[in-house]
C-alpha cells in the first residue's frame, strides 16, 4: 500500500490512495473501538489527513482552530500541551465535517480550551458543532473563566448535525449548559464526561432537547453531573425519537435532577436505565429524579425507567418517580435500547467516579470525584456563582512520530504498523480497525491510566 504525504506550513497531511481508503473505512464503521449508543456510526476523520497541532495559539498555523477550519477528512493529533486561550468560538460547520480532535494524543497535563474576556458580537461559547456531520472529540477540557453577568456561555454545543461523538471531555463554569443540543442534532453519544459547576445563577448541567425539527437519537451515557442546579438532563423532543439515559451520576442538583417536557408533536419517549441520583450539601430536603413537566405540553410522554438507584442522607429525601410523572411511565423502552450492556447503577457509580472526564485528570476533576464521595456514602460539592482557576500544566514532550502518521514510533508494532511507514489507515484483517484507530483507543486507555508513550 503506498502513500502520498503532502506538507503545508507546520501541518503534515497524510492521504492514503483511494483504494486503501475505501478499505480502512469500510474495515472499522464505529467511530472507535469500543463506541457505542446512537452516535457509534460517526466517522470523523477516519481514512483522512493527519494534523498536527503545534501550539496553543487562538489562530493561525499550527494551531486547533487551523485544523478544525482546513476541509476533508482530519484527525487533530496534538504535538503539545497546555491551555489554549479562544478569542471567540471554535467551530465546526459544514464545510469543516469529518473531524476528529484526538485530546489523548497531548502530552503532559492535556489541552483545556478556556476564553477570558467576552467576544464583542457573542460569540463565548468554547466549542461549536454546527450544520455539520461525522465528528469526534475525546479528552478535552472546556473551561470558560467568564463571569456569570455574560449571558449564554455555552461549554459545547451540537446544532443541527449528526452522527457525534462526545467522550472523555471535562466541561465546568458555563452560564448556559455544560454541553447542549440544540435543533436537529441526532445520532450523538455524549459519553465518559464530566459536566460540573455551571454557573449561578442559570446553573445547567445539559439541555438535550432544545428547539427540535424532527424526531433525534440521542445516548447520554457514563457522565457526571455535579454540582449544577437542575437540568440534569433536561429533555424536550417530538414522538419516535430514541432518547436514553444511561449509567449515569447525578450528583448534588439543587432543585431539579431529570426534567422531561413534552411540548412537540407525538410526546417525547425516553429511556432511564441505570443511573444513580445522590443528594449533595446543596440538594434541597426534597426533590424528584424524573419529573415530567406540564408546561405547554402537546403530548403526554413515554417515560422507561429501570435500575434507577437514588441514595441521600438522613435529612434530605430523593423521590425516583414525582407522583405526578408514574401516569407516564411504560413499561419498556420507547425505543429498544442502542446500549445494551447496562451496568447496575452501583457499578456505574464507580465507573463515572474511577474513568469519567478528560485524562490525565487535573486537579479540578480529582477534586470532584472526591467530592461524590464512596457509593451509599456522603458527599461534598457546593454551588459555584464564579469560575474557579484552571490549575497550571504540565506541558510535556509529546511522543516520537517520525514517519508522521500520528502513532507513537516506539509501540506501532503492537498494532501490526510499521515504523518509518506511513500506514495510520492500512489494516491487519479486511473486518479490523485500521492501525491509527486502534492506536488511539489504546492511547485512551493508557491515558486512563495514567501512562504516556515516548
Amino acid at each position: 500500500m503506498r502513500l502520498a504525504a503532502t506538507y503545508l506550513v507546520t501541518f503534515t497531511f497524510i492521504w492514503l490512495e483511494a483504494v486503501g481508503f475505501t478499505q480502512a473505512a469500510n474495515a472499522a464503521s464505529d467511530a472507535f473501538p469500543g463506541a457505542e449508543g446512537y452516535g457509534k456510526s460517526a466517522q470523523g476523520g477516519r481514512g483522512g489527513a493527519i494534523i498536527a497541532v503545534t501550539n496553543l495559539e487562538d489562530s493561525g498555523p499550527g494551531s486547533l482552530r487551523a485544523c478544525i477550519e482546513a476541509a476533508g477528512p482530519r484527525n487533530c493529533v496534538f504535538r503539545v500541551g497546555g491551555t489554549i486561550k479562544l478569542k471567540r468560538t471554535l467551530i465546526v460547520r459544514s464545510e469543516n465535517a469529518l473531524v476528529s480532535i484526538l485530546g489523548q494524543t497531548a502530552p503532559g497535563g492535556g489541552i483545556v480550551l478556556t476564553i477570558e474576556r467576552p467576544d464583542k458580537k457573542g460569540k463565548n461559547t468554547l466549542l461549536g458543532i454546527k450544520g455539520t456531520n461525522d465528528v469526534i472529540v475525546r479528552h478535552i477540557r472546556i473551561r470558560p473563566q467568564l463571569p456569570n453577568t455574560v449571558k449564554n456561555v455555552d461549554g459545547l454545543v451540537i446544532e443541527n448535525s449528526q452522527r457525534v461523538y462526545v467522550d472523555h471531555v471535562s466541561v465546568s463554569w458555563a452560564t448556559d449548559e455544560n454541553i447542549s443540543t440544540h435543533a436537529d442534532a441526532t445520532e450523538v453519544t455524549i459519553a465518559n464526561s464530566i459536566l460540573a459547576e455551571g454557573l449561578n445563577k442559570h446553573s445547567k448541567c445539559t439541555l438535550l432537547g432544545s428547539d427540535p425539527r424532527a424526531p433525534q437519537k440521542l445516548t447520554f451515557l457514563r457522565n457526571l453531573c455535579l454540582s449544577n442546579n437542575d437540568r440534569n438532563p433536561d429533555n424536550n423532543h417530538y414522538g419516535q425519537s430514541c432518547i436514553e439515559i444511561v449509567n449515569n451520576v447525578f450528583f448534588n442538583a439543587r432543585s431539579e435532577w431529570a426534567e422531561i417536557f413534552s411540548q412537540f408533536p407525538g410526546g417525547t419517549p425516553i429511556a432511564y436505565a441505570g443511573n444513580y441520583f445522590k443528594a449533595g450539601p446543596s440538594t434541597n430536603d426534597l426533590t424528584y429524579a424524573i419529573r415530567s413537566k406540564d408546561a405547554a405540553m402537546v403530548a403526554e410522554p413515554q417515560i422507561y425507567q429501570e435500575g434507577n438507584v437514588t441514595w441521600a442522607p438522613p435529612s434530605k429525601t430523593i423521590v425516583t418517580v414525582a407522583p405526578d410523572t408514574e401516569r407516564f411511565l411504560v413499561s419498556s423502552p420507547p425505543c429498544a435500547l442502542s446500549v445494551t450492556a447496562i451496568a447496575p447503577a452501583a457499578k456505574a457509580y464507580h465507573d463515572v467516579r474511577t474513568r469519567s472526564g478528560a485524562f490525565p485528570r487535573d486537579s479540578l476533576d480529582r477534586g470532584w470525584a472526591n467530592d461524590m464521595g464512596p457509593e451509599g456514602e456522603k458527599g461534598d460539592g457546593k454551588m459555584v456563582s464564579e469560575p474557579g482557576q484552571i490549575p497550571s500544566m504540565d506541558t510535556g514532550a509529546a511522543y516520537r512520530d517520525d514517519d508522521q502518521d500520528g502513532m507513537a514510533d516506539s509501540v506501532e508494532a503492537r498494532f501490526a504498523a510499521k515504523p518509518g511507514v506511513n500506514d495510520a489507515w492500512a489494516v491487519t484483517t479486511p473486518d479490523g480497525p485500521a492501525h491509527f484507530d486502534e492506536f488511539m483507543e489504546w492511547l485512551s486507555e493508557e491515558r486512563i491510566a495514567g501512562r504516556y508513550p515516548q
